[in-house]
């Protein structure tokens, strides 16, 4: 009967045996389980005799050299990646540093041309505080192959700027306009050769007329109306001025006088003047846009006459 059932049998017997086997394994983990209990609850107590030491002593000879074979493998580890923290931090505090020199580098270039605008600007408001000028700045200069010595600043006619209007800067006279734009004017220096100005010596008040010898910061010819009068040496040329101030206002200065020539055949002299101006050199300029400020001038009446002795 049994031999007819074959297979199925035993595999019912086999079935039959998976039940111990958990058993024995759930029993084999609860023993365990009781052992750590018992070895924590040994070891809570602290007492100079627990059985807990040897095993610690143990695991200690054995784990202690591997821990410490481990920690000495990654401190190089640590330090190289504490070296490359450190070199990234030097590297951001580098660029830093850079950075802030380059920006004290540029308003170290830039204070003298600043300290120079502000003095220039100084000048020119204590050479002319009479007028109503339009401050500019020279931001380009004549061609030399058309001979005119002119240079372009950056105000126009939406500044007031017109044709005909004085230039000056803290120095001296510089010209007069001769073309606007609504945002910029052609200057014409008095050093060109198609620039005439009306000058008088502030020794004598004698009047002349400066002329323009085409050259780029050289000088300038004047001559007197009163061919018997001579300048002399050291003598200072300002503007004598324009019907409506223009295109020149009076009291500008022009330039000094140099040398002295006698005009060969004539009479008169010519003096050579240097201007005051250096045109190589203008950078901020101002354009006369208004009249003088100044308030009515005094009428000049006639004493009344005083006669001596008594009416009759």
């Amino acid at each position: 009967m049994l031999k007819d059932l074959g297979t199925p049998a035993r595999g019912l017997v086999r079935s039959a045996g998976m039940p111990r086997e958990i058993r024995r394994r759930r029993t084999l983990l609860v023993l365990i389980v009781l052992a750590c209990f018992t070895l924590m609850v040994l070891d809570a107590r602290r007492s100079a005799g627990s059985p807990v030491d040897p095993l610690r002593h143990a695991a200690a000879t054995v784990f202690g050299p591997l821990e410490s074979t481990a920690s000495s493998a990654r401190q190089p580890v640590d330090n190289l990646r504490d070296r490359f923290a450190e070199m990234d931090r030097l590297k951001a505090e580098n660029e830093k540093l850079k950075s802030e020199n380059e920006k004290l580098q540029q308003e170290l270039n830039t204070t003298d041309y600043a300290r120079n605008r502000a003095a220039e600007l100084d000048r020119l408001l204590k050479l002319a505080p009479a007028y109503t000028m339009t401050p500019a700045r020279v931001i380009g200069i004549g061609s030399a192959q058309s001979f005119n010595h002119t240079v372009t600043i950056d105000a126009g006619t939406a500044d007031g700027v017109q044709v005909d209007m004085t230039v000056l800067n803290g120095s001296g006279l510089v010209g007069r306009v001769v073309r606007t734009t609504q945002a910029t004017a052609t200057v014409l220096l008095i050093g060109d050769r198609n620039s005439t100005v009306g000058g008088r010596l502030n020794s004598s008040m004698a009047l002349g007329f400066v002329s323009g010898r085409g050259e780029a910061g050289g000088t300038l010819d004047y001559k007197l109306v009163d061919l018997k009068a001579r300048p002399k040496v050291g003598d200072r040329i300002v503007t004598w001025g324009s019907r409506g101030n223009a295109p020149y206002v009076p009291g500008v200065p022009i330039g000094v006088v140099t040398s002295v020539t006698p005009n060969e055949g004539a009479l008169g002299s010519t003096a050579t003047v240097e201007p005051y101006v250096d045109p190589t050199r203008i950078d901020t300029v101002g354009v006369v846009t208004g009249p003088p400020v100044r308030g009515p001038r005094t009428q000049l009446k006639p004493q009344p006459s005083v006669t001596g002795g008594k009416g009759n």
